[in-house]
């Protein structure tokens, strides 16, 4: 293998939210700026495989086969999902995670200060979904902040999230941190309690086995247009670990500063 096919434009992993129009939640992307996004991916010798399959190639470290992958994952479990987002995906014939908040369903999403009337689905679109080949991870419970829950907490958190995924008919369990908070004891529960990997938000981590509690993963916001779509998947790995470097050290000469 040469050193440009490990350090080629390798996988990514996706985190979306809201696919709606008509909204000011910064995390929301506009219908056609999904379609596009996705379309252009087709379009564009990128692979888009189930977050399973993703797991299986790090753990083999398969960098040829790792090359133009993406995943495709939603956190919280917006009702727009089933209307907005599968249709488009279906079309594309495009796996998908989301990663559900499993005590709301059909409740409003109160934590959300920018679209705290915006609701989750139900049960029954969960299962419509899961019926369409759309995997099923947890988002803990209640949207907890998993960090800051003692032991008993996450264990009730992860327990009870997991248990709901399980009677929907998933299989493959993962896991995505509320507000991509996260801590050492954390991990350890989530592991203890059989999750199979976890994501965070950002690009703070490399996309490898020994982060598979820790995977990275690009944010989708109301401003990523096509353009900027295109740029954030054509970054090669050297320059995707270049820019981690960088603001590792940002953000530790802030640390020192008080910054």
């Amino acid at each position: 293998m040469s050193m440009f096919s490990r350090w080629g434009v390798g996988a990514s992993i996706l985190m979306y939210h809201s696919i709606a129009d008509d909204s000011d939640e910064p995390y929301t992307v506009s219908i056609n700026d999904f379609r596009q996004q996705i379309s252009w991916l087709h379009e564009n010798g990128f692979e888009v495989i189930s977050l399973s399959s993703l797991l299986k190639l790090i753990q083999l470290e398969d960098h040829q086969s790792l090359q133009k992958k993406v995943v495709i994952t939603f956190d919280d479990g917006f009702k727009d999902f089933a209307t907005n987002a599968l249709p488009i995906l279906l079309d594309h014939g495009a796996p998908a995670t989301v990663f559900l908040v499993t005590d709301l369903f059909g409740e409003k999403a109160a934590w959300n200060k920018n679209g705290a009337d915006v609701r989750l689905m139900t049960e029954d679109e969960v299962r419509y979904i899961k019926e369409k080949g759309v995997s099923l991870g947890s988002h803990t419970a209640s949207h907890v902040n998993i960090a800051l829950e003692d032991r008993e907490g996450m264990k009730r958190q992860l327990k009870e999230s997991l248990d709901v995924l399980t009677r929907l008919g998933e299989t493959f369990y993962a896991f995505a941190y509320p507000w991509g908070q996260w801590s050492v004891q954390a991990i350890d529960e989530i592991k203890s309690s059989g999750y199979e990997c976890a994501l965070v938000v950002g690009e703070q981590t490399r996309l490898n086995a020994e982060n598979r509690y820790l995977l990275p993963r690009v944010s989708m916001t109301s401003k990523t247009n096509l353009k900027k779509f295109q740029s954030l998947l054509n970054r090669t790995n050297i320059e995707k670990e270049l820019r981690r470097k960088y603001r590792t050290l940002r953000e530790k000469k802030l640390s020192t500063t008080g910054g």
